[in-house]
């Protein structure tokens, strides 16, 4: 008999628990989660004295890693293959520009290397 009991009073208490914890699709954080707006405006970042490598993270997390070419102007066509040796100096679209879905297809960064005086070619 109090087998039977004991058996009873844990599935009361089970039941009460899960019952007592609401739907499975009800998250606590639900107010907390963040939604852009299907259409909101891309703006270009302000790129200047940044590094290469930092510049380019900074133009794709703007436009939600849509694809994109980054053309690098060196001085005197210099060839620019490391991305960490090298400082933004201008940039095309300009900082603050709307950037488009549609429109933008490439972002020309003016490159110099660190401590230098003369931007792009």
């Amino acid at each position: 008999m109090k087998n039977i009991v004991v058996a009873t009073a844990a599935c009361g208490v089970l039941a009460g628990s899960v019952a007592g914890a609401g739907p499975a699709w009800a998250h606590a954080d639900d107010g907390l989660i963040q939604y852009k707006e299907p259409n909101a405006m891309w703006v270009m970042p302000d790129l200047k004295d940044e590094i290469l490598f930092t510049a380019e993270a900074d133009v794709e997390g703007v436009v939600d890693n849509m694809p994109l070419t980054f053309k690098a102007q060196a001085p005197n066509h210099e060839s620019v293959f490391n991305l960490e040796d090298w400082v933004v100096c201008g940039e095309s679209p300009k900082a603050g520009a709307a950037l488009s879905a549609q429109k933008t297809k490439s972002v020309t960064l003016l490159v110099e290397r660190p401590g230098a005086d003369n931007c792009g070619t």
